[in-house]
């Protein structure tokens, strides 16, 4: 296919082109005019372009190109400066997954003008219709860089790349158009602050009509230039020292003002002081820009980070930095540009951030990483390796010290507890005293009455008795005296089970036969109950305390007559089940509340329905230790009203702990 011409240009070119002169217009500012034309471009579905675009400018008399503007081209690595005559920069032609296009801007008398760089979308370059098309609209970019209000390439090049102040303003209001980014830098003030300002009101001791007389020369055309010493305000308030240098720029339509301050001899002096400064701070310092190439470093960064300053000069890339550093094996186990790429990626954030690092040497490092204003970022290490081993010593002290704390408070709570335990254990034995003291006037007087009683009668008939009247008297004295030998029993084995002095005897037993004992000596003091016993289904042996058990057996038929005054019947049941046996007695007695029943073995507790029944309340929490003790176990059902069932649970074999079996004792029914 032949290349085209703008006669022959295809309809959608001719509409692009449209809209780059549309979007040239005087007033606007020129790098807003070029992101748009490029955008223009690179929008056009008939070239499959990427957003990606870029512009070269040759630099006045110099035999280099220079990267003028740019769009989204962040990702990607352009250089600042190409030479005349470079189609493409290695690190482009390298990439295989850029299609690029290097196309030449040219003006009449000028064919190294510049250069617009283009990417495709996809792997497929675009025909050769679409490529001429784009070669011809690339052209309308030149004429517009030339002919914005007179400014050639040079100046353009001096406003975003000089490392002065440089502002431009129109000539009859003195209002500042554009700067660049020193003048931002220096003044503390964003460009777009800047922007509607005057170079005036940035001046000490000058004001609008001063500027206005200085410049006068310029105005009525007798100079090209006007220069001054003058004092430069920050936005923080401090001050700076500048020689001003102002041209009056001509243009076809209209003129231009530029200004120009440049530091003066004493604020180089002073800049060469603060780099002094800057080297002996005792962490490393450097100062990255935008792209992240390093500005400034001091030398105990490159101490720190154990790189060498031939290699990395200031201009080198964090990215080179960090993969030397990677390659050497600084970051440990893992994939290097992984590693690398992580770094890069969290710096272009433009967030701050701090970390520490170990080193393969044992130093330890803390990095932290700061935004700049206007773009870039200082990052600074610190070396923290004896603070670290400071806070591993002072950690390992401090454990060793809880340890130690740990040790003597359990040793103080050992004691504490055992000290506690003999202090309850002393009120419980107080209190048995005093409950003891107590019961007497009461539990020992009743029997001691009927004795007594009995006795002077018996006194009274002398040798007038009669064998019945003797038989029923001495009957009543030896319901008395067994009495006061229960209540006097209880006692002793509840002050034995509190001081933790009391020993299970156990022997092999017959439980018929302390059944039927405990049932004899109940009928002495309770002639009028009737006791219903079936026991032949329990084991004729059990391995027991006979004496303790013995007690909880007069004790569980003790409470049924006493709390079933007008219910005589009392039934005992016994029986064997999966190596236990199962003695239950029950009474249809005042019964007990529901909410009194988990409180029944608690010592000297009495339920709200034995009021007005003598008792002590360490009967029942006698039985509990006792069939414990056994490893048995004893439940209790009730109804208030309906009477009590106590249902006791031993092991046929008797406890774990094994003595060699005795004979059983004679258990006295008296």
């Amino acid at each position: 296919m032949q290349t085209i011409s703008w006669n022959s240009l295809p309809p959608w070119a001719l509409l692009a082109s449209r809209d780059i002169l549309k979007a040239a217009l005087p007033e606007r500012r020129l790098s807003d005019t070029l992101k748009d034309v490029l955008s223009i471009i690179t929008a056009l579905p008939q070239l499959d372009l990427s957003e990606m675009a870029a512009i070269y400018i040759r630099d006045a008399g110099q035999d280099r190109q220079r990267l003028l503007h740019h769009n989204t081209a962040d990702q990607l690595e352009l250089p600042i400066d190409l030479p005349l005559g470079a189609r493409m920069p290695e690190c482009i032609a390298d990439r295989e997954d850029l299609h690029p296009y290097w196309i030449p801007i040219t003006l009449p008398g000028n064919p190294d003008f510049g250069t617009g760089v283009f990417f495709s979308r996809s792997d497929r370059p675009i025909n050769l219709e679409s490529l001429s098309a784009l070669r011809l609209l690339t052209q309308d970019i030149g004429p517009i860089i030339q002919q914005r209000n007179g400014c050639t390439s040079s100046l353009l090049d001096m406003v975003e790349l000089s490392t002065d102040e440089i502002y431009i303003f129109e000539p009859q209001r003195f209002t500042i158009s554009r700067t660049n980014a020193t003048a931002s830098v220096r003044t503390g003030y964003a460009r777009e602050a800047l922007n509607g300002m005057t170079p005036a009101s940035l001046k000490v001791g000058i004001s609008e009509l001063d500027y206005r007389a200085k410049l006068m020369p310029l105005v009525e055309g007798s100079t090209q230039s006007v220069t001054f010493d003058a004092t430069q305000r920050r936005r923080n308030g401090t001050v700076y020292p500048v020689k001003v240098h102002v041209w009056r720029i001509r243009g076809p339509s209209s003129d231009l003002f530029a200004e120009v301050a440049i530091a003066t001899a004493d604020q180089r002096k002073a800049f060469g002081l603060l780099e002094q400064v800057f080297d002996a701070i005792p962490g490393g310092i450097g100062v990255f820009d935008n792209r992240s190439r390093l500005l400034m470093a001091n030398r105990r960064l490159y101490d720190l980070m154990n790189i060498p300053p031939e290699m990395f000069p200031p201009g080198s890339k964090f990215e080179d930095i960090l993969r030397y550093n990677a390659s050497r094996g600084e970051w440990g186990d893992g994939d290097p540009e992984a590693m690398v790429r992580e770094r890069v990626e969290q710096a272009a954030l433009g967030l701050p951030y701090s970390f520490e690092r170990e080193r393969k040497s044992g130093k330890v490092l803390a990095v932290r990483s700061e935004p700049l204003s206007n773009g870039g970022y200082v990052l600074s290490y610190s070396d923290i390796t004896l603070r670290k081993r400071a806070e591993k010593d002072l950690i390992r002290h401090r454990d060793a010290l809880e340890r130690t704390v740990h040790q003597r408070t359990a040793e103080i709570a050992a004691q504490a507890a055992a000290l506690e335990e003999a202090l309850q254990q002393e009120k419980n034995i107080n209190a048995m005293q005093r409950q003891f003291v107590a019961m007497t006037s009461h539990e020992f007087r009743t029997p001691l009455a009927i004795i007594d009683g009995a006795a002077q009668r018996i006194q009274r008939k002398k040798g007038e008795m009669e064998a019945r009247f003797l038989a029923d008297k001495t009957q009543q004295i030896r319901s008395a005296v067994a009495r006061m030998v229960v209540r006097m029993e209880s006692f002793l084995s509840a002050g034995r089970m509190d001081t933790g002095k009391i020993e299970l005897t156990l022997v092999d037993c017959s439980l018929h036969k302390l059944i039927e004992q405990a049932i004899k000596r109940q009928k002495l003091s309770s002639q009028h109950h009737r006791f219903d016993a079936e026991i032949e289904a329990l084991p004729s042996v059990i391995r027991c305390d006979a004496l303790g058990i013995s007690q909880v057996l007069t004790n569980l038929l003790s409470n049924a007559v006493k709390y079933a005054p007008r219910a005589p019947d009392i039934t005992i049941r016994g029986w064997e089940e999966d190596g236990f046996v199962f003695l239950s007695v029950k009474d249809k007695g005042v019964g007990i509340d529901a909410e009194d029943v988990p409180k029944l073995f608690q010592p000297y507790f009495r339920a709200r329905t034995s009021t007005g029944i003598a008792g002590t309340g360490i009967g029942l929490s006698l039985v509990k230790q006792i069939v414990a003790l056994h490893d048995g176990d004893i439940f209790v059902e009730s109804e208030r009203g309906k009477g009590t069932c106590f249902t006791l649970v031993l092991p046929i074999q008797g406890p774990a702990a094994k003595d060699t079996a005795e004979p059983a004792p004679e258990v006295s029914a008296a």
